[in-house]
């Protein structure tokens, strides 16, 4: 398995106490991830629910009087989250479950992730003229340079499975869309 060469690569460098010592590095950061998935999920439903977006409004900006912790959302977030593991389970450790749409869910986002980042750096260069000549142009250029080496390197890897990554992604984008529609006028408010 990767994990068994991941060790085996970490005690060849770092000695046999080292290197298990950085594996047990790698499964908190890993740990962490999850940790930051399931906040985010929790922080982000909330979010658009308090600002009366996204489906059922009224139950999912509710903040519990005890804890000060928006319960429905985070229940919403750990749903979410299983989910999540569930693809990726289905997807990448078991037999594929989901024909074509098997791909790595840990991986593929990097393409609509630095694509998104194309457009900040290109209006950063345009509308940031306080800013010197390395701050504005040169840096940005490096970024977006970086960032289409990141896509194409995802493509290369990953071939159709990029594919089914973005029918998978726009297919959650049109369901955002429709969900996204203002409840009440937040500004009414």
């Amino acid at each position: 398995g990767g994990e068994a060469g991941a060790k085996l690569a970490f005690e060849t460098i770092f000695s046999n106490i080292g290197g298990t010592l950085i594996f047990v590095f790698v499964i908190i950061s890993c740990l962490g991830t999850l940790n930051g998935l399931m906040l985010g999920c929790t922080r982000g439903i909330y979010s658009i629910a308090a600002r009366h977006q996204g489906p059922r409004p009224d139950i999912f900006n509710q903040i519990d009087p005890v804890t000060n912790m928006p319960t429905n959302s985070s229940v919403l977030g750990v749903l979410l989250c299983g989910i999540w593991l569930l693809f990726f389970y289905g997807a990448n450790l078991t037999a594929p479950w989901f024909g074509f749409f098997c791909f790595d869910s840990s991986e593929l986002p990097i393409v609509t992730l630095y694509a998104f980042y194309i457009p900040i750096f290109l209006m950063m260069m345009k509308k940031e003229k306080d800013l010197s000549f390395f701050k504005r142009l040169l840096m940005p250029t490096i970024a977006l340079a970086g960032c289409i080496f990141m896509i194409l390197a995802a493509c290369f890897a990953h071939g159709k499975a990029v594919i089914a990554y973005l029918i998978i992604f726009a297919v959650i984008m049109i369901i955002g869309i429709l969900f996204g529609k203002t409840k009440e006028s937040f500004s009414a408010r």
